[in-house]
């Protein structure tokens, strides 16, 4: 085998485009904690994950607009049906768990937890998309687990609350990772964060309506709200999707936790908290 084939085989193994999606995904899921951490915390979390998801809905179709490989999507919705159903349900529950989450325990320990995602997207790859870890991808998931299992320990309730809505928020966007893997290879993966943004709105809408709890935000936490869901539920997400193509769901979690430090920083800095020293060590 030739040196050139070499390392052919081995960008396609590890692209660095793909990792470098991820690095985006990163460090605007970090973004998008700070923004959720701001909005007034009476705020019920559905209602906060509708106006979340709807902006960046309303922002996914201005760059759909100005994008003509987007516009011409638009005469090929009819394949992305299932992904479209799928991915909506799985985020409206998983983002309203997050919000919940975040404001039980605040960004930094969610922002751990949450790299639960890793053991269950691993578990999900594994079993049903038959995915394979080398020997340091496996040392250095078993590490993030290691920490992830210190980070979740709680003794005081509220907090025990939050970790569970966590790790179920978790679980829930581990399989829409996994969705998105089995379903979307050869779908446009701007097109599917569009759809999805537009599918958790209509399910949140729906939800607030039916149960009276639909609330009108101040043009702050409005202001708030649709950064958060830009930066997090649009960009993020459509660099996340964008990996997923690239490297195997498994891998773009392991390699998620950098969103971490992103989140930390940003918390320290902006709003003076940092979790406890065994958290940090987690």
């Amino acid at each position: 085998m030739t040196a050139t084939t070499s390392d052919m085989k081995g960008k396609e193994r590890f692209p660095l485009a793909g990792y470098l999606y991820l690095v985006g995904t990163a460090l605007f899921t970090a973004l998008s904690y700070v923004f959720g951490r701001a909005i007034d915390r009476s705020f019920h979390p559905a209602a906060i994950t509708f106006y979340w998801f709807f902006g960046a809905f309303v922002c996914s179709v201005l760059v759909a607009a100005a994008i003509p490989s987007q516009r011409a999507e638009v005469r090929h919705l009819g394949k992305y049906t299932k992904i479209f159903i799928y991915s909506s349900v799985l985020t409206a529950v998983g983002a309203a768990l997050w919000i919940s989450a975040i404001k039980t325990i605040g960004i930094p320990l969610t922002s751990f937890l949450m790299k639960a995602q890793t053991l269950f997207s691993l578990l999900l790859g594994m079993i049903f998309l038959g995915e394979r870890l080398n020997k340091w991808e496996t040392v250095g998931i078993i590490v993030t687990i290691t920490g992830g299992v210190i980070v979740a320990y709680q003794r005081e309730f509220s907090l025990l609350v939050g970790t569970i809505m966590a790790l179920g928020a978790a679980f829930f966007y581990s399989s829409l990772s996994f969705t998105v893997k089995k379903m979307g290879q050869k779908l446009n993966m701007l097109t599917v964060a569009n759809l999805r943004a537009l599918g958790v709105s209509i399910c949140l809408i729906l939800y607030l309506v039916a149960t009276g709890t639909l609330q009108a935000p101040g043009p702050v936490d409005l202001a708030y709200m649709a950064l958060g869901g830009i930066t997090g539920a649009y960009i993020a997400k459509a660099c996340q999707f964008q990996a997923i193509k690239l490297i195997d769901v498994s891998r773009t979690t392991a390699v998620l936790p950098l969103e971490s430090l992103f989140v930390v920083l940003f918390s320290y800095y902006i709003f003076h908290e940092i979790p406890s020293l065994i958290k940090l060590i987690g």
